[in-house]
């Protein structure tokens, strides 16, 4: 067991694949560290709510037992959700805290949020009642949230070899210190990676980078490219068999363009690892 300057992990449960595999990442993560996980299940009341649509005149009270319904069978979900996660726990006595939260499945893990150092989430989700499994949850913690991300896809590997992709915006700024600070990953093989046409101003940049990660003792490996980045970052994982990535949540984009156009949403829907990300 490592010492951690970490002790309270936030993992987002719905069910799905996405959640099983991060379910493993926290677990494996809270072992060696020795943390507790707040496993959270989310009832959309308001989704709920919205599902049935307009009302006709004189339906309000089948309107009203429907939604009472789809509370209970909800409800019932996330019991049996949340019970799964804690036999897992027990099984491998790990620490853990269940919480079956009644809301916006956003605003709900941004408040349980505010008592953890980071969560994990699967890329896709299905919190949201109306919605299949969507990208939507995740994009909107990262906008709005407090703590850092991992972001896992619905498959778990072990994690040897990490790229710190930086273009010295505040985001990756932040996503570095905050990388360091937890201190999980000083193990693994790290490469720091910057995309810059100006080859003079890349290799300043990462030394400077580079020097901050060895005064953590890490030896990283300094790595500079040319070309747009989400498509350099994208063939470097895939060259170099990457096993998760670390970004800033929107790099120099502003939070619109995150939704729409942004180097981490496509990285967060056209990867198949673990990426850790703050803003």
């Amino acid at each position: 067991m490592e010492h951690s300057s970490f002790s309270q992990i936030l993992l987002g449960l719905d069910g799905s694949p996405y959640a099983e595999a991060a379910t493993e990442y926290a677990c494996q993560i809270a072992l060696n560290y020795n943390a507790t996980i707040t496993g959270v299940a989310i009832i959309d009341q308001p989704g709920i709510q919205s599902s049935s649509g307009p009302v006709p005149i004189g339906g309000t009270h089948y309107d009203v037992k429907l939604e009472d319904q789809l509370l209970e069978e909800t409800q019932a979900q996330a019991k049996a959700i949340l019970n799964d996660f804690a036999h897992i726990c027990d099984a491998r006595e790990i620490n853990a805290v269940l919480h079956a939260d009644t809301g916006s499945p956003v605003s709900e893990l941004i408040e349980e949020s505010k008592f953890h150092d980071f969560i994990v989430i699967g890329k896709r989700s299905s919190f949201e009642y109306n919605a299949n499994e969507t990208y939507g949850t995740l994009e909107r913690v990262l906008k709005n949230g407090l703590i850092p991300v991992l972001a896992v896809p619905d498959a778990v590997r072990e994690i040897k070899k990490v790229l710190v992709a930086y273009d010295n915006s505040i985001p990756a700024s932040k996503a570095v210190h905050m990388f360091l600070l937890l201190g999980i990953w000083r193990a693994c093989d790290i490469t720091l990676l910057t995309v810059n046409d100006d080859a003079a101003a890349a290799q300043e940049l990462l030394g400077n980078l580079g020097g901050f990660f060895e005064s953590y003792g890490i030896k990283p490996s300094l790595v500079t490219r040319s070309g747009h980045p989400d498509t350099v970052v994208k063939s470097y994982i895939a060259e170099n068999d990457i096993d998760m990535l670390v970004m800033g949540a929107y790099g120099r984009k502003s939070v619109r363009e995150f939704f729409v156009g942004s180097v981490t949403y496509h990285l967060i829907h056209e990867t198949e690892i673990p990426l850790f990300l703050y803003h």
